[in-house]
């Protein structure tokens, strides 16, 4: 069982988030508006999500992150002005607001990377290192989001663009990845 964890200090906020996770299949969700209750409700479930914001009670999201046992995938949601504080290169994170599909979209892609990180792959072909999996499923999920595409166009545009350029997967997802960033900055 998927179980998810919103880790928001805003209860009425948090409701919203649970709202669109149940009414999209996720039936373990909780609610919490303290950092040190989604570190007790982490160690207490076996695996899931964490959906958090920029501070949650009196921790920031480093913090919980940092805690958080390793069969939990951790999701950051910010508001423009947090996200110029954060270095979002090694976490997932997406800026409010945020359409529905795209959250679900996001938050389904972490789950399927934490069940390839924790349990034994079903695909042994699947040999590419989890941080490259993690670049190439975030500048998917940018361009998904960004350009309304399905994640199959989103990949065969990674694919044919790396081909095109002479670069791995990875270096395109990477440069996709940054460019996104340098949008960001430019507003």
């Amino acid at each position: 069982m998927e179980h998810v964890i919103i880790g928001l200090s805003d209860r009425s906020k948090g409701a919203v988030i649970k709202e669109i996770v149940v009414t999209n299949g996720f039936l373990d969700v909780e609610i919490c508006t303290s950092g040190e209750e989604v570190l007790r409700l982490a160690n207490a479930y076996a695996g899931g999500i964490v959906i958090c914001g920029y501070k949650v009670g009196s921790m920031l999201y480093s913090q919980v992150q940092e805690m958080l046992p390793p069969q939990f995938g951790f999701l950051l949601l910010l508001s423009r002005n947090q996200a110029a504080l954060v270095d979002t290169e090694e976490l997932f994170s997406l800026v409010l607001p945020i359409q529905k599909i795209d959250f679900i979209r996001t938050v389904k892609t972490i789950l399927r990377l934490q069940q390839e990180k924790d349990g034994p792959s079903s695909n042994p072909v699947l040999v590419r290192p989890q941080e490259e999996r993690v670049l190439i499923e975030k500048a998917k999920l940018f361009l998904m989001n960004h350009h309304h595409i399905s994640e199959e166009a989103a990949h065969r545009y990674i694919q044919r663009n790396s081909m095109n350029r002479g670069w791995k997967l990875v270096e395109m997802a990477r440069w996709i990845l940054q460019e996104k960033d340098q949008g960001e900055e430019r507003r």
